[in-house]
C-alpha cells in the first residue's frame, strides 16, 4: 500500500515503512558542460513513513563549500548516514497520464541527473525520495519547507531538477533541442514563485547568461511563461491560463539563441536569448530562486509537488 498525500488540503497520512523496487544545478559550472558523464548502479527506492524537517535531515552537518567536503556530503547521503528517504507519493495515474504526451514512458534514467539539496549531480534517481520518486509515466518531484541548497556556499536555492546533460544544445550546433511532458502541480505551498522548467546555460564563470526562457508557479498559484530579460524588471511575464491542480502539456524548442514555448500546443511564447555558443540544457521539476530567499516557509505538510509525465529530450536538425 502506499502513503498518499492528499494534494488538496496539502495534509501527510502516516504509513508503515515499506521498501518497494524501483521501476541542477546552482549558478556554478557542473558536469553537464562535459560530453561524457559515468554512469553509476542505481539503488532501489525506498521510503519512510514521515518527511523529517530540515534541521533533523541536516543534523550538525556543516554547509560543503570545498570539493572534499562535497564529496563527503554525496558519500553521507549514499551511505545512509544522512538519510533522505521521503514518504512516498501515490500518483493517480489514470487522470494524471493523459493525452499522448502524458502516457508515454518517461526517457531513460541514463540519459538524466537529478538536482537537489545535497547533490548537484545525482546519478542515483531512487536515493533521495525526499525530493525526487517516479511512479509509472510520472516523475514527482517534491521541495519540503525548510529545503536548502547546502552543497555550496549559495544559500536558499531549494530544489529537486531532472536535466539531460548530453542532449543539450548549443547555437553553434545547428540543431534544435525540443522538451516535452505534461505538467500538473499538485501541491503548491503558496508563499513564493517556484520554477518549474527552464532552458538553461552555464557560463564558464558560472553566472549569466543562465536561463533564457522558464515556466513559473506564481505563489498565487497562477502558471505564467518567463522571458528573461537583461535585467530582472526587464523580464516579460507571460499567462498560460493554467493554474495548479491543471494539468496541461508542455513543449519547448530551443536552438540556442531562439526558443518557442507551446501549451497544449498552442504557441505562448516565442523570443530569444543571447548565450554566444554555451550549451543549453532543459531542466525540469520544482526550483525556488532567489538566494537567501529561496526556502519554503511552514510545516513538511504544506510541500510544493510537481507531477511531470511522459518527459523527453530530443535534438533534432
Amino acid at each position: 500500500m502506499k502513503t498518499k498525500w492528499n494534494v488538496n488540503v496539502f495534509a501527510l497520512a502516516i504509513m508503515a515503512f515499506s521498501t518497494v523496487s524501483s521501476c541542477i544545478q546552482e549558478d556554478t559550472p557542473s558536469v553537464q558542460e562535459s560530453d561524457e558523464v559515468e554512469l553509476l548502479t542505481t539503488t532501489a527506492a525506498s521510503y519512510k513513513g514521515w518527511n523529517p524537517t530540515w534541521a533533523n535531515l541536516i543534523g550538525n552537518e556543516p554547509r560543503a563549500t570545498t570539493n572534499a567536503e562535497q564529496s563527503a556530503l554525496r558519500d553521507k547521503v549514499a551511505n545512509g548516514t544522512i538519510d533522505t528517504r521521503g514518504t512516498l507519493v501515490d500518483v493517480p495515474n489514470t487522470t494524471i497520464e493523459t493525452t499522448g504526451t502524458g502516457s508515454r514512458s518517461v526517457m531513460p534514467d541514463s540519459d538524466m541527473r537529478w538536482h537537489n539539496p545535497l547533490n548537484s549531480n545525482a546519478t542515483d534517481p531512487n536515493e533521495s525520495t525526499r525530493w525526487y520518486q517516479k511512479d509509472g509515466n510520472t516523475q514527482v518531484f517534491r521541495v519540503i519547507p525548510g529545503d536548502q541548497n547546502w552543497q555550496n556556499s549559495r544559500v536558499g536555492a531549494a530544489r529537486s531538477e531532472a536535466f539531460a546533460p548530453n542532449l543539450g544544445i548549443r547555437r553553434d550546433d545547428n540543431k534544435v533541442m525540443t522538451f516535452s511532458a505534461r505538467y500538473h502541480v499538485a501541491a503548491h505551498n503558496g508563499a513564493k514563485d517556484v520554477k518549474i522548467f527552464q532552458s538553461k546555460a552555464t557560463a564558464a564563470n558560472g553566472f549569466d547568461p543562465a536561463w533564457g526562457v522558464a515556466l513559473h508557479v506564481t505563489a498565487a498559484g497562477d502558471i505564467d511563461i518567463i522571458k528573461r530579460g537583461v535585467t530582472w524588471p526587464q523580464n516579460e511575464r507571460i499567462s498560460t491560463g493554467k493554474t495548479i491542480g491543471q494539468s496541461f502539456n508542455l513543449r519547448v524548442t530551443d536552438d540556442g539563441f531562439n526558443y518557442k514555448v507551446f501549451i497544449d500546443n498552442v504557441e505562448k511564447a516565442s523570443g530569444t536569448w543571447d548565450r554566444a555558443n554555451l550549451k543549453s540544457v532543459c531542466r525540469w521539476g520544482a526550483y525556488v530562486q532567489g538566494g537567501s530567499d529561496g526556502i519554503l516557509p511552514g510545516s513538511v505538510s504544506n510541500p510544493e509537488i510537481v507531477y511531470i509525465s511522459g518527459a523527453r529530450v530530443t535534438l533534432t536538425n
